[in-house]
């Protein structure tokens, strides 16, 4: 990647062929011509800041949201986050020729857990090959500084008001991160299950072209904070509405009452993966009465590729620790003896879609999470394999 200056200050980023197309054809996945352009320039954008972050001695700069998570906000919200350390910034990229002012979506600034330290303004020019990174501010300065426009629901600050030396970002996230750059926002109401699934089902029409403006912010907001419902809704937007997927009930499988899909592990997994499973709590087999779960099922994740070479062992283990509490385990491994297909990640998410734990591998035979949780709880777990992810729900 090489890079132009047409001010000490600003950055000027080439956008590679290669970065176009490939932005391009992930774009596709999006319900209207609006959110795939919105999804090409927001892809485009984001690939190019990041590397400069990272070349900029911040390697371990990385995406707010893993790349299975980005499309379901880029249908409906415009911008992208990236964090170093406990630092967030936001970028807001625009076609716009005029730079008199940075629009930020309502979004990024008033929902508690988007909420930026720093929001970076991108002047792009995708057919061009190039974007311009040229000013930023604080969250606490769109907030008391920024005007607030009603009508498209963004803040609004004007170009004199940002500080447009890009350098001194990053001497200000490496040397000073404590700075004080937010301000304390409300927490939005929480919706009911009734409430949430209503909105999906009126917002995911695809002919509504912006969702976020047909309902007040407060509402909005809380549906769009939480991780399930914004995929949901990006579902619903697809017309994919089986991705809004029934929950596999705990407590039945301790009567022994399982879903077809769900199968034992001598009928899915190999003599070696049996003898070696959870290995990291407990070498017996699972094969005996006195196994590491009372109780042990299989489900078999297919990612789509071609001669099952993206398959994955979706294993879980379950135990009653007494009337109310049970022991789970999760087990991610290969459907042979090979490893793990590439880049597989493993989230373990609560009912409202908050990361609770993760791991993750190149190259691994397994992938391994141990917890405690309460009858009626609900949570979820998302595999990621590559750039494709599937999501389970459980309720103990």
């Amino acid at each position: 990647m090489s890079f132009k200056f047409a001010q000490p200050q600003e950055w000027w980023l080439d956008v590679p062929p290669l970065t176009r197309t490939e932005s391009w054809e992930q774009s596709q996945q999006h319900a209207t011509p609006n959110s795939r352009w919105n999804a090409y320039i927001n892809q485009i954008c984001l690939k190019a800041v990041l590397a400069r972050i990272q070349a900029n001695n911040t390697p371990e700069a990385s995406i707010w949201l893993n790349d299975a998570q980005m499309p379901a906000l880029w249908e409906v919200v415009n911008g992208s986050a990236i964090t170093i350390g406990a630092t967030r910034l936001v970028l807001i990229p625009t076609e716009a020729i005029d730079d008199g002012e940075l629009e930020v979506p309502q979004e990024w600034v008033d929902i508690p857990n988007w909420v930026g330290d720093y929001y970076i303004a991108v002047q792009i020019r995708p057919e061009s090959e190039w974007l311009r990174v040229w000013g930023y501010t604080t969250h606490h300065q769109l907030k008391t500084t920024g005007t607030y426009d009603a009508s498209d629901r963004t803040y609004c600050i004007d170009a004199e008001d940002l500080t447009d030396d890009m350098d001194s970002l990053w001497v200000r996230c490496q040397f000073y991160p404590d700075l004080q750059t937010r301000v304390d926002i409300s927490p939005l109401t929480e919706l009911s299950t009734i409430q949430t699934e209503n909105l999906i089902q009126r917002l995911g029409n695809p002919e509504m072209i912006f969702p976020r403006l047909q309902v007040p912010f407060s509402t909005w907001g809380a549906l769009l904070s939480n991780n399930n419902s914004r995929q949901k809704l990006y579902a619903m937007r697809l017309g994919i509405t089986n991705k809004v997927t029934e929950l596999t009930r705990l407590s039945e499988w301790l009567r022994g009452n399982f879903a077809p899909v769900w199968q034992t592990i001598q009928d899915t997994l190999t003599d070696q993966q049996i003898a070696t499973a959870w290995r990291g709590s407990n070498t017996r087999s699972l094969t005996n009465q006195n196994s590491v779960f009372d109780v042990n099922r299989v489900k078999v994740l297919d990612f789509g590729s071609p001669v099952n070479q993206e398959q994955v062992a979706l294993l879980i283990g379950v135990s009653a620790t007494n009337d109310t509490e049970v022991t789970i385990g999760v087990n991610i491994c290969p459907t042979d003896n090979a490893d793990l297909p590439h880049e597989v990640q493993v989230r373990l998410l609560d009912e409202d879609g908050n990361e609770i734990a993760q791991a993750s591998a190149n190259v691994t035979q397994t992938i391994q999470l141990q917890f405690a949780g309460q009858q009626g709880e609900k949570f979820s777990i998302e595999i990621t394999c590559g750039d494709k992810s599937m999501t389970e729900y459980f309720v103990i």
